[in-house]
């Protein structure tokens, strides 16, 4: 996957795909997957955005029992058991647990054994065609010992009653999932661009005939030509309808999200818990070693390049968690990396994904999507092709993202894929290197073997390997110190890395992008400020 500002210049494509979040990119995917040529332009880099702020579970709507929306529980269920089923390097069973209250509500340990039952009965086939290691089984409640040795002893209270036990799925690298799209989506003919803003739209006889974008690496702009547009660019959405001549459509304003990361051991067991304050849950999940804690909700005003998160916020959100969490409060000195993020909406449960066709706005060949959430990105994506597919009367292409392997993900079960690869791969990287190798890059891993010079660790980590890098400014187009660190590899999504770490891949990426040593300081820094304790 090459970056080519000259090639898509020189080619005219059916659809364009403005924005590469993991809906956008899904998207594209799934028009490149049924037969349309199709070009996909990021204003930043991939998955550098929202979609990089996540609590890395993919939801299988139990959530949604309290609101009685069977659609969604059913919708939910069938994405998580989709991405289970073609990514399964990626994707992993997760058990979570919820303690139940003394009170006669929904979650009390009798409102919670029904919601399982119902649970189980919508999303009946949960499990269809999914190999043993990525069974989703049934839930159900537990006692209060049992409760109690999962969560710990702060959990022996007269409240807690019990807990309700269920299973979803788990991105334990939600940045990767959407590198598997975009290879896939290479393969079928997909051209993809980053750092490429739109700052204009061509228009011709109430059709937009190209899209113009300023190439922020090579500094200068050019023109991308197509049929049709779709605007994937979430937050930015509306600004990018800001360049049409006029537009009536009024898409939901922004709401900031946040979850942090702490290195503190919250929980004895290793399983995702939820803890109610009145009618709001916090999730409290195990990833790597470390916790996450999410999600903090508020209303966003401003314009959404000035996203920011203030020592305030932090502080404010803090007081909510130790609220609900029991055991030793959660201080400021325990986060070690602050995710933020816009979503549509208000602060309030989700509304349902909307798709605004611009023909009342007089375009009659651009698409705005509304998503809601991360799991249903293929869903959305196959929903928004079919309706291109219905508005412009081209020969209708039959989905099939739902059943083909994403890159990386080819193979019956991961369990028996791991057993089989990892004792090949740790004869020449060591066992850890090789574990976060099957599990980053699945079938694929062999890509990244290819770099024989450059199998030894990252200065500072013990399995991110030096080929990663130079195959992700090969292959991925890291065209920046932090595209490498926070979206290609895990050096940096946790916390920041130690400066030995940021110097060695700068001093990589430097020889294959030909940086001076002072643009290798200059890109140090920058990707050091990203992790400031104050306006995170």
């Amino acid at each position: 996957m090459k970056r080519n500002p000259e090639q898509i210049a020189n080619t005219h494509y059916d659809i364009i795909v403005i924005g590469g979040g993991i809906n956008g990119i899904a998207t594209a995917y799934e028009a490149a997957l049924r037969g349309m040529k199709t070009c996909l332009v990021e204003a930043s880099d991939f998955m550098s955005q929202t979609s990089s702020n996540s609590l890395k579970i993919i939801h299988g709507g139990f959530r949604y029992i309290q609101q009685a929306n069977l659609k969604r529980i059913r919708e939910s269920s069938r994405e998580r058991r989709t991405l289970l089923k073609i990514a399964p390097h990626l994707i992993h069973p997760l058990q979570c647990v919820m303690p139940t209250e003394s009170i006669w509500n929904l979650r009390s340990l009798p409102g919670m054994f029904a919601a399982s039952l119902i649970n189980g009965l919508i999303a009946f086939d949960r499990s269809k065609g999914l190999p043993k290691d990525k069974q989703i089984f049934l839930g159900g409640i537990i006692s209060k010992q049992k409760t109690i040795h999962l969560l710990g002893k702060e959990f022996d209270q007269p409240s807690v009653t019990g807990a309700a036990v269920w299973y979803d799925g788990m991105a334990i690298n939600s940045e990767r999932l959407g590198f598997s799209f975009l290879h896939s989506g290479e393969k079928k003919g997909l051209d993809a661009i980053n750092y490429c803003p739109a700052v204009g739209f061509i228009l011709y006889d109430r059709k937009i005939t190209g899209v113009k974008v300023n190439d922020l690496i090579q500094k200068k702009e050019f023109v991308i030509s197509g049929d049709f547009v779709i605007n994937a660019a979430g937050a930015w959405a509306g600004g990018l309808l800001n360049l049409l001549p006029s537009s009536s459509t009024n898409l939901a304003p922004q709401c900031r999200v946040m979850n942090l990361v702490t290195r503190r051991t919250l929980f004895p067991s290793n399983q995702a818990v939820g803890l109610f304050d009145k009618d709001r849950a916090f999730f409290f999940v195990p990833w790597r070693g470390y916790w996450m804690i999410g999600t903090d909700e508020s209303e966003w005003h401003e314009e959404p390049s000035k996203l920011r998160v203030t020592e305030e916020d932090i502080q404010r959100f803090l007081l909510k968690i130790n609220k609900v969490y029991l055991g030793k409060p959660i201080s400021r000195e325990d986060i070690c990396y602050v995710h933020k993020g816009l979503i549509p909406g208000q602060p309030k449960p989700e509304g349902d994904f909307k798709l605004f066709d611009h023909q009342k706005d007089g375009i009659n060949n651009l698409f705005s999507l509304q998503p809601v959430k991360y799991t249903t990105a293929r869903d959305i994506a196959q929903k928004t092709v079919d309706s291109y597919f219905n508005k412009t009367g081209k020969p209708f292409q039959i989905s099939k993202s739902a059943e083909l392997s994403l890159e990386g993900g080819e193979m019956e079960s991961f369990s028996s894929f791991h057993a089989e690869h990892i004792q090949k791969v740790a004869a020449l990287v060591g066992e850890q290197a090789a574990r976060h190798l099957l599990y980053s890059y699945g079938s694929s891993y062999s890509r990244i073997l290819q770099y024989a010079d450059l199998l030894q660790p990252i200065a500072g980590s013990d399995e991110v390997l030096q080929a990663e890098i130079a195959y992700a400014v090969e292959a991925e187009m890291a065209q920046k110190l932090s595209d490498a660190i926070l979206r290609r590899t895990d050096l940096g999504t946790a916390e920041q890395p130690k400066m030995e770490t940021l110097a060695h891949c700068a001093a990589l990426m430097g020889k294959m992008l030909d940086w001076s040593k002072e643009q290798q300081e200059e890109e140090i820094a920058r990707c050091a400020e990203l992790y400031r304790q104050k306006d995170c």
